[in-house]
């Protein structure tokens, strides 16, 4: 019997829409672009410099679109339509980077739970009853994609990367309520990331640029509710840049799997995803965020921005 998954418009081509990986090779692969950097070089999927000088800078005013152009809530818009295959096609056709951004984002985006994830019961079945026959389940899972969503944009504001001599390789930390459980939390920065610029990544066989990959195997700041969550559920983040209204704009893709005791990252299954994000580093993009898309909750904020001496 064939899977629910492997059907024309399942969710897994909607939303993971890549290609089946054998895990062996998922895992030496994924080992090589999570291994720990020596003297703060990138190894593995890292571009060439060549490469890298030869994207786009994020200020290069080509990129800004103006208006009718992507905004992180446009796409968040697509999502909640469920838009998936638009969305994959931005994601797979992203533009080279020369370097990692710098600074605060703006950040949306939401959940994209499948069937086959949710509801496995359901997999035997497959070819007595298609998968969109199965209302229950599609109530189900727009139910939870929905307050999962809501939930996490209620949590999260977005991120911030640090500078770093290597422009390639960096830190970061999420933009995220103090308090899971307080309504008027302050946002602080927490869960950090190490983040690097890859010349390709096996969980994301289709794009076609550069892409920009966030591992959160050491998570903690300050032992955060949160924090201590990301220590027991792994994710693992891949983003390319489209051109958008303000200038660049962030897709990116979650993958849940498992970190080893080295920080290597290796996917539970790489064709399966659980949500999209959207980030904007620019400044304009910012400043609506907090103009038109949030509450009054204040925000602790680093100035000046860390900076990695890599």
């Amino acid at each position: 019997m064939r899977s629910p998954s492997r059907r024309n418009g399942s969710p897994r081509t909607e939303r993971g829409k890549s290609t089946e990986i054998p895990r062996r090779k998922q895992a030496q692969t994924l080992r090589h672009a999570s291994s720990r950097t020596k003297q703060g070089e990138a190894t593995g999927f890292s571009r060439s410099e060549h490469t890298h000088n030869g994207g786009y800078n994020h200020d290069d005013p080509s990129l800004k679109a103006g208006d009718g152009g992507l905004t992180i809530w446009t796409l968040q818009k697509m999502l909640q339509e469920k838009r998936y295959d638009e969305l994959n096609r931005l994601f797979d056709n992203g533009l080279t980077m020369n370097s990692l951004p710098v600074g605060i984002s703006a950040g949306g985006g939401g959940a994209a739970f499948d069937g086959a994830s949710l509801f496995p019961w359901s997999i035997p079945f497959a070819d007595l009853v298609p998968y969109g026959y199965w209302p229950m389940k599609n109530i189900g899972i727009d139910l939870i994609n929905g307050w999962s969503s809501r939930f996490a944009l209620w949590l999260w504001r977005g991120k911030i990367f640090f500078s770093s001599n290597n422009k390639a390789v960096s830190q970061g930390r999420n933009r995220m309520r103090k308090s899971p459980f307080d309504p008027f939390s302050p946002f602080v920065p927490m869960a950090k990331f190490t983040t690097m610029l890859l010349d390709s990544h096996p969980v994301a066989p289709r794009a076609k640029s550069n892409l920009v990959v966030l591992n959160y195997s050491d998570p903690t700041t300050k032992s955060y509710l949160v924090e201590i969550l990301a220590t027991q559920v792994h994710g693992y983040d891949v983003m390319v840049d489209v051109k958008g209204k303000y200038g660049p704009v962030f897709v990116g893709k979650t993958w849940l799997g498992k970190y080893d005791d080295r920080g290597e990252f290796t996917a539970h299954d790489p064709n399966k995803i659980i949500g999209y994000y959207f980030l904007d580093f620019n400044e304009a993009a910012v400043s609506e965020q907090r103009e038109y898309h949030l509450d009054r909750s204040e925000e602790e904020v680093l100035d000046p921005i860390p900076h990695v001496d890599n």
